[in-house]
């Protein structure tokens, strides 16, 4: 009868043995393919010369990314092609090296706290054209710069509107010192402590600062007993005016380059952004309205100072000569990167 039972149970044990071993293998499965996603992001790492893994199809980081979790996180940056680039102002283009460089401080410092077969977090430059353009609205990258962390327990899921990563998982700027922030406030990982470099002022520097104050006083003292201070005075204006039109505090505030360069990587000063400038565009076009005010002074004051008929003569119409085409050269210049044009009364300059 015992016998009978087990004969009659068998066929149920075989098959809830084969169900068990069914469902431990269909588990073994997706942890497999991630360990094998984990070596091949390593290999991808080591392959390129800075470490950052450069995609450019939606389908190579959803690959990566996809899942419920996954032994590894991934920081993904967006990359815009040299073409879109060109469009851009000035800002833009220095966020687009700064985020590089970025990263690739990024990837160093997190090499040199552990081996490479321990490697768990990679650093991925997506470009933005028409095939992640999709995957950038799941991600809900709406400007640039933008870099996101796709962390070990975020669920991803391909056919999601969108990915809901987090927003403590953000980062908009391009720094390395915020970059580092960013990735240990969110990773914890204990690698990415920027500490602030101390401030070291040399005794020098103090003993020239304070020598600097004091002849600049002793020489305002001088000119002031020389009957000379209001001519300093006036210099000391002229300057102001020319560094204020000039906008050379704006660029030193946003270290804007001396001049930038073309598709071809040729050098050019002016930029056709009304928003953007670079610093020799800006000294040329202030040196240009002091230009214009001193023919304006020379033909007025200084050319009725001449007594040869012949000289002065010469004078004043070289003198008109160059400032008219300072002048038509601020105005085409001005029409060009405005794209608006100057009317004074009606008429078209």
């Amino acid at each position: 009868m015992a016998r009978g039972s087990l004969r009659a149970m068998a066929p149920v044990l075989l098959f809830a043995l084969l169900t068990l071993v069914a469902g431990v293998e269909g588990k073994k499965k997706p942890k497999d393919a991630k360990l094998a996603e984990l070596e091949k992001l390593r290999s991808l790492s080591w392959e390129s010369v800075d470490g950052i893994i450069y995609l450019d199809k939606a389908a190579d980081l959803t690959e990566l990314i996809e899942g419920t979790s996954r032994p590894y996180s991934v920081v993904v940056s967006v990359r815009l092609v040299d073409k879109m680039l060109q469009n851009e102002g000035v800002k833009t283009q220095k966020h687009a090296t700064a985020i590089v460089e970025s990263m690739r401080a990024a990837v160093k410092r997190y090499r040199s706290s552990r081996p490479r077969d321990q490697e768990e977090l990679f650093f991925v430059s997506l470009e933005y054209n028409q095939d992640t353009q999709r995957l950038f609205e799941k991600l809900e990258v709406q400007s640039f710069p933008t870099t996101l962390v796709v962390g070990r327990s975020q669920r991803v899921v391909a056919h999601d509107p969108t990915f809901r990563i987090p927003r403590e998982a953000r980062f908009t700027q391009s720094g390395k010192k915020d970059l580092y922030d960013f990735l240990e406030d969110f990773l914890s990982l204990g690698v990415f402590d920027a500490k602030d470099e101390k401030v070291s002022v040399s005794v020098f520097n103090i003993v020239f600062g304070y020598a600097v104050i004091i002849l600049a006083a002793r020489a305002l003292w001088f000119f002031s007993q020389k009957g000379l201070l209001v001519p300093l005075m006036a210099i000391g204006s002229i300057v102001v005016f020319w560094v204020s039109t000039s906008g050379l505090i704006k660029c030193i505030i946003h270290n804007l380059p001396m001049v930038v360069g073309d598709r071809n990587g040729n050098p050019q000063v002016f930029i056709a952004d009304s928003r953007q400038q670079t610093i020799t565009e800006g000294i040329v076009m202030s040196s240009c309205y002091l230009v214009i005010a001193a023919c304006i002074s020379s033909f007025t004051y200084v050319g009725k100072t001449f007594v040869d008929s012949a000289f002065k003569s010469f004078f004043l119409w070289a003198v008109f000569v160059v400032g008219t085409m300072t002048y038509a050269f601020v105005i085409d210049t001005f029409k060009w990167k405005t794209h608006m044009s100057t009317m004074i009364y009606g008429f078209n300059l």
